[in-house]
């Protein structure tokens, strides 16, 4: 499980940014699609306005490379102990210009493959909404992700996270997976970024009584330290996570961020 080690607001990033984000009409919507953009290309959609609609993620063709920021690599390399203003800073020339929740993590990332037994879609994402009425089946993201974990929040809600990469593990150097697989097996904890949205969600009717009927989403889209990612997934071993959290780019508002944090806390050692 995710332990929350540390956590800020900041007013950070800036204009023409590597990452992005984009929204699109459709029906008689003004705003209905959510999209993370890189380099001007969307490279996933994450999701519509809809609060009873469920919670999804796709991989699109603009997500085929990692972003990282000047002059950070061998901090992150060795690996975050606070929060600086330094490393901020450095962040903040490449993601938009939002209000975010600055967040540093211990996780344990668990690789899934989309209709195994550990995929959202498949499992906990039909359990509540069932089946897609139009398609016949579950969602299929079209990419592996990592799961972080889950956690009650609330009376009937429950949160589940995900770490989803910008480029497949196919195309990851063995050397470098390698080098990060023994340097974790040393105990080190080396840092990944990840711009992050919360989505609260909650069918509109529900069969039966579940004991779940909120899925609190909280969705960390992977932007440096891919193959630190995948090497702690393999050994399965903790790694740190530093996170911008977009305060209004999710169907969630800042009190359901902080509960979601105070739960996170919890679990820090």
């Amino acid at each position: 499980m995710t332990s929350l080690l540390e956590s800020r607001k900041a007013k950070s990033g800036s204009a023409g940014s590597a990452i992005g984000f984009e929204t699109e009409g459709g029906g008689g919507w003004k705003v209905w699609d959510r999209y993370l953009t890189l380099e001007g290309k969307r490279a996933y959609h994450i999701g519509n306005v809809c609060n009873t609609c469920s919670f999804f993620f796709e991989r699109l063709e603009g997500a085929n490379s990692s972003v990282t920021a000047t002059g950070v690599a061998e901090e992150l390399r060795s690996g975050l102990a606070s929060l600086t203003d330094a490393m901020v800073e450095a962040w903040g020339h490449v993601l938009p210009a939002r209000d975010y929740v600055v967040c540093l993590f211990d996780v344990h990332p668990d690789l899934v493959v989309p209709g195994s037994e550990t995929d959202y879609f498949t499992h906990e994402e039909v359990e509540l909404w069932g089946v897609d009425g139009f398609w016949g089946m579950p969602h299929h993201p079209r990419t592996e992700y990592y799961r972080l974990g889950a956690a009650p929040v609330g009376e009937r809600g429950r949160l589940f996270e995900f770490l989803v990469p910008m480029f497949p593990k196919s195309w990851l150097k063995a050397d470098d997976v390698a080098r990060y697989t023994s340097a974790i097996a040393q105990g080190a904890r080396p840092t990944a970024v990840a711009i992050s949205v919360l989505d609260v969600k909650q069918p509109a009717v529900w069969t039966g009584d579940p004991a779940v009927t909120e899925h609190w989403c909280l969705a960390h889209y992977l932007l440096d330290g891919h193959h630190k990612t995948f090497a702690a997934a393999q050994s399965g071993q903790p790694i740190r996570l530093l996170s911008f959290l977009a305060v209004s780019e999710g169907l969630s508002d800042e009190a359901q961020i902080r509960t979601v944090l105070q739960a996170l806390r919890r679990h820090a050692v």
